[in-house]
């Protein structure tokens, strides 16, 4: 923050002055603090207060912050405002084939991710037909019908969760579509040495827990006034520790996920674009128990992935 003197009639007024660098320009905001210096701690107070007031000017609620500062809720808010300033500007042409563009690539993403092997024609072809769909095409039909689902708002509770579960994994009858896990799971990291990978040194709990922790992530979702990035990824985080199902646990998880994000008007965000990157931070975040690390994984995509489409719409 930088303390602004304006002199007006040889008396001076102070003012506090925050700036964020954006994409290619600045935004800032101005606050009148009076006609006396304020002291060090007083200024730093008077710091705080601003940002959580330009938080409300931006979003209109309060959020509050667990694992970021306050300057990056704005800098992710400012953001948001930007991508849909630039989507709206678009025709409604533009428009639809972003929308399209993004769900097919979100679908696609997320499926190779889990080395289901669906090609970009089939996602394509269950986005066009209703019948007659080959077992690939029908897997990305279901993933496409669960992205449009959380674009709509659905109020989240546990028969919601089930109901995602078994729309993704209909066509994997013996994974449990639907239904919470009856026995004990483990999560692998990649091992070039072991096929099947090196188990975690976390271990998630036992089926006997699952109601009861999912019941209270659910009160914890629902009370929660996080920052939506920061809310979006601590659900994320939570629901994968749970691992709630037999399969499909991660793709559950980015899909609240963006749910999250898109019940907040935020853009879809396709965070395992970078797989690699992507099982890094979560796997790190879990093992040594730093929400953090996933947290700031997911900030650097919505940054990246939000400057991307300003790009290429830049013309439009």
């Amino acid at each position: 923050m930088t303390l602004v003197i304006r002199e007006i009639k040889g008396k001076k007024y102070y003012y506090s002055s925050l700036s964020y660098f954006l994409v290619s320009k600045s935004r800032s905001f101005s606050k009148y603090i009076g006609a006396k210096k304020p002291a060090k701690k007083e200024l730093n107070l008077i710091e705080g207060g601003f940002r959580d007031e330009i938080i409300a000017r931006l979003s209109g609620k309060k959020y509050t912050v667990e694992s970021i500062e306050k300057n990056e809720v704005i800098k992710t808010l400012l953001f948001k405002d930007l991508f849909n300033t630039k989507y709206e500007n678009l025709t409604e042409l533009r428009r639809r084939k972003y929308d399209i563009d993004s769900t097919v690539l979100f679908t696609l993403t997320t499926l190779t991710t889990e080395e289901v092997n669906v090609s970009i024609s089939d996602v394509k072809n269950a986005l066009e037909k209703d019948s007659s769909l080959t077992r690939m095409e029908q897997i990305s039909k279901n993933m496409l019908n669960a992205v449009e689902s959380i674009k709509q708002p659905h109020p989240f509770d546990k028969d919601y969760l089930l109901k995602l579960h078994k729309m993704i994994m209909a066509s994997f009858e013996t994974k449990n579509p639907g239904h919470i896990r009856d026995k004990q799971v483990y999560i692998h990291k990649m091992d070039q040495n072991s096929p099947i990978g090196v188990e975690l040194a976390y271990r998630p709990p036992t089926y006997m827990k699952i109601n009861k922790l999912l019941d209270e992530f659910i009160d914890w979702y629902k009370s929660s006034n996080l920052n939506p990035i920061e809310k979006a990824t601590i659900a994320h985080y939570k629901l994968y520790r749970i691992h709630p199902f037999l399969d499909g646990n991660k793709r559950i998880c980015r899909l609240i996920f963006n749910k999250t994000l898109l019940d907040e008007g935020f853009p879809l965000l396709n965070v395992s674009m970078e797989k690699e990157k992507y099982f890094e931070a979560l796997i790190n975040s879990v093992e040594k128990d730093q929400v953090k690390v996933l947290v700031e994984f997911v900030l650097k995509q919505y940054y990246k992935q939000v400057r991307d489409f300003l790009e290429l719409n830049s013309i439009a």
